[in-house]
């Protein structure tokens, strides 16, 4: 590609306004949780991490935790930044200032995935301050480098070759023998109604749909290198894929990040349709030396990935030590999702009770409960608590850390915790004991489902001895 190819200015201009509405989805979604999350009456307040942080040096404690939080995390300043990140979602969404927005946004999630443990550990939140990242070199000129756009390019094949290759590498038997998506939809962390449908698809339609996964995750990423017809199918291929995924599951902003960070496949050909919404300069006339920086970094993070898609095949210590720091910084991540198909479905209720023999089960927003409750459609909101619930889950015996302090914040009947959940039974007052029961979740069949009108059928698998504290712990304001 030289001068004289194809230009990506209305592709420029539409990955970013896309990009901003994804960033706003995002901290919109975190917004209206923060505080039962990370609040100082939440379940993992950031002010228990930062506090015994902020005695050490500062520069080696940011080496390793990057959060605006280190230097002051009250309740009110973890909200503002919430808040701030859809003001500034907004802005990059207007078209104002859009790389310095990028920098603004990028900076805000790093400093709330930085210090948010188990509740912002997902790939997507690391995909995001990567697209983020990236992005950032993406919106400084107009129309961006040939440099850049093949760095976007290297960078999205890698992302969705990852997804297939951990699959085939892991192992996993359900992956090679084509059954996986016969456990999928039912075991997935937030199922919707779609997915109980697509659950009860043939055995033969399942294993053709696992065949279909490794075509768009393997054989699909290999167009992006082609000329640009292919480009162009590999777009639609890849938007047909992330919409099935989002129409049988819930996956937070995660679909839509990948359908958007598709868009720098298409060169200003295809998009004519937008070219009358396109404002500010046709091109920008940049100095060579700025030239050079970005396109000098991007080389820079194409080396990255390139190191990243070795990672997958063969583990290499040297590279490990280059790329752990990118990670906790948000710059380059490894990815690939459900590497092992989880193949049994396990639930947490939480209960409470006023004296141990009478038991009320809280009711979750979205994860499933009752068995005639439909699964909901979620996404792109992600409601951090009830995912994380079925991570806690995947192993019944165990009661992880942050699901005791959970536990701990509905037994002081902390109102921003209880906000979290559907359903709060003991209004009046917090209850005296909590206890956690484990149940075996399945998908009912067409008959079952006809018949009695339940979703799922559950099987008791057993109860924790009943959790309290003693009254002077008791918080009941």
């Amino acid at each position: 590609m030289d001068a004289s190819g194809p230009t990506y200015i209305i592709s420029q201009w539409l990955f970013l306004k896309l990009l901003g509405i994804v960033f706003g989805i995002a901290f919109c979604s975190l917004l209206i949780q923060v505080d039962g999350l990370y609040g100082s009456r939440g379940i993992l307040p950031i002010r228990d991490l930062i506090g015994p942080l902020q005695k050490r040096e500062i520069v080696r404690v940011l080496a390793w935790l990057p959060s605006l939080f280190l230097f002051h995390c009250s309740d009110i300043f973890i909200r503002c930044c919430a808040a701030a990140g859809v003001a500034f979602s907004v802005l990059l969404l207007a078209g104002f200032l859009p790389a310095l927005m990028l920098v603004l946004l990028w900076l805000l999630y790093l400093s709330f995935v930085s210090v948010g443990r188990e509740f912002l550990s997902f790939q997507w939140d690391m995909l995001l301050l990567e697209t983020g990242f990236m992005a950032i070199f993406f919106a400084l000129l107009t129309p961006p480098p040939v440099l850049v756009i093949w760095g976007w390019w290297l960078f999205l094949f890698r992302f969705i070759v990852s997804a297939g290759v951990v699959k085939l590498t892991s192992g996993d038997p359900h992956w090679r023998n084509l059954t996986a998506l016969r456990y999928h939809y039912e075991t997935q962390p937030l199922p919707n109604r779609i997915a109980w449908y697509a659950h009860q698809f043939p055995q033969t339609v399942q294993k053709f749909s696992t065949f279909g996964t490794f075509f768009f995750e393997l054989a699909v990423p290999f167009f992006i290198f082609g000329p640009d017809p292919v480009k162009y199918v590999a777009f639609w291929l890849l938007v047909f894929f992330q919409g099935l995924i989002l129409l049988t599951g819930s996956y937070g902003f995660f679909n839509l990040l990948t359908i958007v960070m598709a868009v720098p496949l298409l060169n200003d050909n295809y998009l004519q349709r937008f070219a009358e919404f396109v404002r500010g300069p046709i091109s920008s006339q940049p100095g060579t030396l700025l030239t050079a920086a970005i396109c000098a970094v991007i080389a820079l993070l194409m080396l990255f990935n390139v190191l990243q898609l070795i990672q997958l095949f063969y583990r290499s210590r040297i590279f490990a030590r280059i790329i752990i720091p990118l990670s906790r910084w948000g710059i380059s991540s490894p990815y690939g999702l459900f590497a092992v198909m989880t193949t049994e479905r396990f639930e947490f209720v939480i209960e409470g009770s006023h004296d141990a023999r009478a038991w009320q089960p809280y009711a979750f927003r979205w994860k499933p409960g009752h068995p005639s409750a439909p699964p909901r459609q979620v996404a792109p909101h992600q409601p951090r608590l009830d995912w994380q619930m079925w991570f806690a889950a995947l192993q019944p015996s165990l009661i992880e850390p942050w699901l005791g302090k959970f536990v701990l914040r509905l037994l002081q009947g902390s109102p921003p915790v209880v906000a979290l959940l559907k359903n709060n039974p003991f209004q009046d007052a917090p209850p005296r004991y909590i206890r956690v029961v484990a149940y075996q979740y399945h998908f009912t069949d067409w008959q079952t489902r006809r018949t009695m009108g339940t979703w799922w059928r559950r099987d008791l698998i057993g109860a924790s001895d009943p959790l309290s504290l003693p009254e002077e712990r008791v918080d009941r304001r």
